[in-house]
């Protein structure tokens, strides 16, 4: 008698079919897509999500590892490289498809000059990742842009088949233009041959101010973005 028969004859005697209960369990412990916090307080939630244990990791911006200070390093096999270090995020001393995952965090600002970003400019120094001052051909913003898209197909390098990417940067105001910078590396990102996983929102603590301002012209940005992205082998 197959499965079919045995469930037709339970009916006709009147005997209902046992259902099979769903695995998992209900919970509300969940890693959310926003935090109000820090770094340190959010990174740990997207390593344990998307790193297996014993997974390793290259921080090409490591600088003081702000991001790992709430990591089980004994977890996973960290390995550490800055500018400051001599080691440029866009030649990594790596062999090809030998990493499982990629973090990057470089300067995600342009510097004008004056005290417009000197918040800003204190970050760098705290996390020693502005050393390069980009060399690149661009200004401004689009050499932002160019330093991100030029470690992007680094870490593709030296990523494993569905190795994960795990990238850090915020939006900004150029010439009093709006430029969603998640947004264009996400779209660029995807013409290399990484596939988005996840983005998370971290907003600061306390409220950013300025040295001065006349007129106010745009919303004041206190919140950042880590991308999450994984290698499509395919690309």
């Amino acid at each position: 008698m197959n499965s079919t028969d045995l469930i037709t004859k339970q009916h006709k005697n009147g005997v209902r079919a046992k259902r099979k209960s769903p695995a998992g369990i209900a919970t509300n412990d969940l890693v959310l897509s926003a935090h109000v916090g820090t770094n340190e307080d959010i990174f740990p939630s997207i390593i344990n999500l998307y790193l297996a244990k014993g997974g390793k990791v290259a921080d090409v911006t490591y600088g003081r590892g702000v991001f790992w200070r709430q990591v089980d390093k004994r977890k996973i096999k960290l390995l550490k490289s800055d500018i400051s270090t001599g080691i440029d995020c866009r030649s990594l001393p790596y062999d090809s498809e030998s990493l499982d995952c990629v973090v990057l965090d470089p300067p995600y600002m342009h510097t004008p000059g004056g005290t417009a970003h000197v918040n800003h400019q204190n970050f760098e120094t705290y996390y020693k990742n502005n050393g390069t001052g980009n060399n690149t051909e661009k200004k401004y913003h689009e050499a932002v842009l160019e330093l991100y898209f030029d470690a992007a197909k680094e870490a593709k390098r030296v990523l494993k088949h569905k190795g994960i990417f795990i990238v850090k940067c915020q939006d900004e105001v150029c010439a009093n233009k709006q430029r969603l910078t998640h947004v264009e590396l996400i779209n660029e990102y995807e013409k290399y041959g990484f596939v988005t996983e996840d983005v998370f929102v971290l907003v600061r603590n306390g409220k950013p101010g300025v040295s001065r301002v006349i007129q106010q012209k745009h919303a004041r940005k206190n919140h950042s973005y880590f991308l999450v992205f994984h290698k499509n082998g395919k690309n």
